[in-house]
């Protein structure tokens, strides 16, 4: 166990050592602005998926599910793409002390399982049946549900990154 401790701190360190990472550190707009696009990117992503979920759960009725759908995923893998590299970025400022973060941690674990929560309700074939026809089953509900839960989670636990 000495020898993973080690290493994982070694990693760190040199994470920490990136040429972007020490920019990042030195330059007085490159962090706020990296931290901005990361805001910004949180922004397509559950906007997108809010307005998604929300559908699902029966509001914006008038609208066909494919209609919402197509453009919306877009917008949320972009987002999730954006908040990924910028949250990469700055991570390796101090990547140990995110790391030692239980409020971080959570985060991670958090949108890991809104990640995995898309990717499975996008496969379902009740999903490609709710695009073609535009029938909701319950599972996309509970899958809806459970999105907006773990979205807003996450956020409220990377929010908390700073208090802990």
């Amino acid at each position: 166990m000495p020898e993973l401790a080690e290493f994982l701190s070694q990693s760190l360190g040199q994470i920490a050592q990136w040429p972007l990472a020490l920019f990042l550190r030195q330059s007085a707009w490159a962090y706020p602005l990296v931290n901005s696009l990361h805001i910004l990117s949180i922004g397509l992503i559950v906007g997108a998926i809010t307005t998604l979920d929300l559908r699902l759960l029966g509001v914006f009725r008038e609208i066909p599910l494919a209609m919402l759908a197509r453009p919306l995923v877009r917008v949320a893998q972009t987002g999730v793409v954006l908040t990924l590299l910028s949250g990469v970025l700055l991570f390796s400022v101090q990547p140990a002390n995110y790391l030692s973060n239980s409020a971080f941690q959570i985060k991670l674990v958090l949108m890991s399982l809104a990640i995995l929560n898309a990717l499975i309700v996008h496969r379902l074939p009740q999903w490609q049946g709710a695009l073609d026809n535009d029938r909701i089953h319950p599972v996309l509900v509970t899958g809806a549900l459970l999105s907006l839960l773990l979205w807003i989670l996450t956020i409220l636990a990377g929010r908390w990154i700073a208090f802990v």
